[in-house]
């Protein structure tokens, strides 16, 4: 079986634009940025599909590169478990509620996921980083 993912909350926060998703990863200060077939690949695995649903579901897309679909999803979850932005998932479930967006007429461009530490200072210097998940923001962490 192979694997599920979810957004590591709350370390991750991510949002999905026309072209692009950007994700932040507030423990480590790095935010990324994903597009072209990422955008596809990020939305069918945050709605619980595995990745061999997920590369099925891209071959679906693009039959053109039925060799290779396996291949890059996988690639494209290994990147984002790397960069903290998702972990396993083992009880989660496929939930097609919104259909991941499929540019049309577009010919298929690998997922192509940039990362940036430039601002990591200033992400790790917010005092929103010093609260207890628990208690929210003014209250800092009893240890």
């Amino acid at each position: 079986m192979s694997p599920r993912y979810r957004l590591n909350e709350p370390d991750v926060s991510a949002e999905v634009f026309d072209e692009e998703v950007l994700a932040i990863n507030l423990k480590t200060g790095h935010y990324h940025s994903l597009r072209e077939s990422s955008i596809f690949l990020w939305q069918t695995l945050m709605q619980g599909f595995s990745i061999e649903e997920t590369a099925s579901r891209l071959t679906s897309k693009y039959p053109e590169i039925a060799a290779q679909a396996l291949a890059e999803t996988e690639t494209f979850a290994k990147h984002l478990v790397e960069g903290g932005l998702v972990v396993e998932a083992p009880d989660a479930t496929s939930s097609a509620d919104v259909p991941p967006a499929e540019p049309a007429g577009k010919p298929f461009v690998s997922p192509l996921i940039e990362s940036y530490t430039d601002m990591q200072d200033l992400l790790l210097i917010d005092p929103i980083h010093e609260v207890d998940v628990q208690t929210g923001w003014p209250q800092k962490p009893a240890s």
